[in-house]
Order: structure tokens, then C-alpha cells, then sequence
């Protein structure tokens, strides 16, 4: 019996050692397009297609996963690696005033490139607000002042911030009140960076980070409440930035509003690596083409990546084709 057992346990530790020697297979990739449906063979033997057409590529593969990249902005496969661009930074967003009106100036826009950023202890952020350069950018943002109106902003440029950590800060700042029920809404946020033809998400409403801070917060409430409060204390209400990509302030209060809402620090550069499409998983049965349809105009890239893994290891085959989209 123990004779038995150590064969076994040989037989185990040998049959283990074959397996770790087996080499990684590179896989194999050829691709072409379908011209079929092709308007025209260009010059230099590019397929011409119309937008809104099915486009057939064909695949001729042996490999455990294929990647597909369009060569569209964001699908592109000699950007997938890339997390900062330089380009032409901006914003823009809607302001609505609702109900009654409210006292010119009461809303500001401000910038600033050397706050120091929030620590939730009040005192200390107080003192970080007050002592930060704000650069005033009110008057461009065309700040409604009819009720019951909403207005765009132009695009902001924000190109002298690139480089820098940039914080965007809407201050409401009104005398106490009462009986008047007017509401700034702030909408549709963006900032992007605009770069080869193609404008890129920077941040938006919902994912900008925000913190408010009341300084007139009465004794024993919470200076950093950003629930809309209440009429004896009206403050920032950011609950809706990520489902209704707004925030609002606004209403009667008993206290004097002097309240920010402040995004975290903006990076103007940063931009999220380029993805591609995988067509092919693991499990997923051999494939013999992959349609796709572009709906823009342009010189396209295509680019088609077959992975073989095992644990650690990768082998990896490019293979990459040009197309021409037209009207």
C-alpha cells in the first residue's frame, strides 16, 4: 500500500513538472474587412464606407480573448494607456432662478488654484477659504436675474489653471429674509478639455466632489449640512448632483446666507485611458467575424488584439487596419 502511495505521489510530481514547461502559446490573428458593402477602394487601397453602415470584419483566430478597438475617440488603441492630454480646458453650466428674485451679486462664481482643500475641522476651513486667492469669473457666466428664468454660460476658458489643482466655488451670499422663496439652481455642470478635434470629460455635477460650508451656520448646527436646511438656516442642497446633476440653494431663511459649495481639486489635464470592446472571452466559442457600425465621419484606425493568459503570463498578438467613413 505505502509502495502505491509514493508511485502515485511520482507520477503527481511528474505529470505537475510537465505542465509548469509547457510555454505560453502566442496566439494567432488575421484580420480583413468585408468590402461588400464598401462605396469605393481609395487610392491607397483603403475600404470607403457610409456612416450608418454595417461594417464586417473578418477573423481568422486562435486566441483565448480578443479585444476590439474602433479607432473612435475613446476607442483607441494607441491611447489606452494615456491618463493626461494637453488641450483646451473649459465649463459650462445652467443657472435657474426660480420663484421671486433675488438681490443682484448674490450669486458668485469663484476659482481659486492655491486652496488648500477641506479637513472637516470648521475653524481651520474657515480659515482656508478666507486666505485662498478666488478669482471672481461671475460676470461671465451670465447669471439670471429674471425670475423664473434659465441661462447658459458661454464656454469658460480655463486654460490658465492647466497644470494646476483647480477648485470651482459657488458662493450665495443674501440677507436674511422671509416670505420670498426664490432658488438658484446650479445644472448641467461640465468641465472638459478639448484636444485633436475631440472634447473629453474632466468632471460633471455628479461627480465634482462637492463640499458646502455655511459660515453663518448658527451655534450647534452642522456648518457642513448640505441638505437645503431649513427656513431658520437655508443652505446648500447637493442630493441631486448625481441623479439630476444639480445643486441648489435658496428659499426664506432667518440667517443670513453666506454659504459655498466647492468641488474637489480638478485636475484640467487628466483624461481616462481609451477602452477597447472585448468580442471574445475565455469560455466564448471560436468567432469568425464582428460587425460594427460607425456613425461618424473620419480615418479610423481599427485595431483588433487577441490575448493568450495563463496566471501571470501574457502573449499578445496587434493587428490593425485603416477604413475611411464618409456621408
Amino acid at each position: 500500500m505505502t509502495k502505491n502511495i509514493f508511485l502515485l505521489a511520482g507520477i503527481s510530481l511528474l505529470f505537475g513538472s510537465s505542465c509548469d514547461n509547457l510555454d505560453l502559446e502566442i496566439p494567432t490573428l488575421k484580420i480583413s474587412v468585408d468590402t461588400e458593402n464598401a462605396v469605393t477602394i481609395d487610392e491607397n487601397n483603403i475600404p470607403v464606407f457610409r456612416k450608418g453602415e454595417n461594417i464586417k470584419f473578418n477573423i481568422d483566430a486562435q486566441a483565448d480573448m480578443i479585444t476590439f478597438y474602433s479607432g473612435e475617440p475613446g476607442m483607441m488603441y494607441k491611447h489606452r494607456n494615456r491618463t493626461s492630454i494637453d488641450g483646451s480646458p473649459y465649463m459650462q453650466f445652467d443657472v435657474e432662478l426660480e420663484g421671486s428674485g433675488m438681490p443682484d451679486g448674490s450669486l458668485k462664481v469663484l476659482l481659486s488654484s492655491d486652496f488648500k482643500g477641506f479637513t472637516k475641522d470648521s475653524k481651520i476651513d474657515a480659515q482656508r477659504i478666507q486666505e485662498a486667492t478666488w478669482i471672481d469669473i461671475s460676470d461671465q457666466c451670465n447669471i439670471p436675474v429674471i425670475p423664473n428664468t434659465t441661462n447658459s454660460t458661454p464656454k469658460i476658458d480655463l486654460g490658465e489653471y492647466a497644470g494646476k489643482p483647480l477648485y470651482v466655488a459657488f458662493r450665495c451670499v443674501r440677507p436674511k429674509n422671509s416670505g420670498e422663496w426664490p432658488r438658484y439652481q446650479v445644472k448641467n455642470l461640465s468641465i472638459n478639455n478639448e484636444a485633436d478635434g475631440t472634447s473629453y470629460s474632466v468632471m460633471n455635477t455628479g461627480n465634482a466632489g462637492w463640499i458646502v460650508y455655511d459660515f453663518n451656520a448658527p451655534i450647534g448646527t452642522d456648518p457642513y449640512l448640505s441638505n437645503g436646511g431649513s427656513a431658520s438656516n437655508r443652505v446648500w442642497d447637493i442630493r441631486n448632483a448625481v441623479t439630476d446633476n444639480r445643486i441648489y440653494i435658496g428659499y426664506s431663511s432667518s440667517v443670513a446666507y453666506d454659504d459655498w459649495a466647492v468641488t474637489e481639486a480638478i485636475d484640467l489635464t487628466s483624461v481616462s485611458p481609451d477602452l477597447g470592446e472585448g468580442i471574445k472571452a475565455y469560455d466564448d466559442d471560436r468567432i469568425r467575424d464582428y460587425q460594427y457600425i460607425y456613425n461618424t465621419t473620419g480615418m479610423f484606425t481599427v485595431t483588433f488584439v487577441a490575448f493568450n493568459s495563463r496566471f501571470s503570463e501574457k502573449e499578445m498578438v496587434v493587428k490593425e487596419l485603416t477604413i475611411k467613413i464618409i456621408d
